[in-house]
Formats: C-alpha cells, structure tokens, sequence
C-alpha cells in the first residue's frame, strides 16, 4: 500500500507543489490505459483514506 503523499514524494521533487488530487487523476489515467488492453482490469485498488494498493493476483 502507498499513500498519496509517498506517491506524491516518490514521483515529485520537493521544490514542486502539487494537489492531493493530482496522484487521483494519475491513477485514473493509469486505469483507464490499463483497461484499454484488458477490460477486466482492477488491480489497483483505492483504500479510502489512506491511498492506493496494487492488488495480489495469488
């Protein structure tokens, strides 16, 4: 699991501000490319609160 703000540290220096609501509309867009190539496609999972989670297949 990663938070938004060590998504938001892992992708940005620190000189740079960004909005929280940056990391969420990165990661629609990562959604919507992934789905692109397989429709089923929900392996990165939101936990509300706290960030994102890419999603165990085992």
């Amino acid at each position: 699991m990663r938070s938004r703000n060590q998504l938001m540290d892992a992708a940005y220096q620190d000189d740079v501000y960004i909005d929280d609501r940056t990391i969420d509309s990165h990661i629609k867009r990562l959604r919507r490319k992934f789905r692109e190539v397989d429709p089923e496609f929900d392996a990165i999972a939101t936990l509300y609160g706290a960030g994102y989670r890419f999603a165990d297949e085992s």
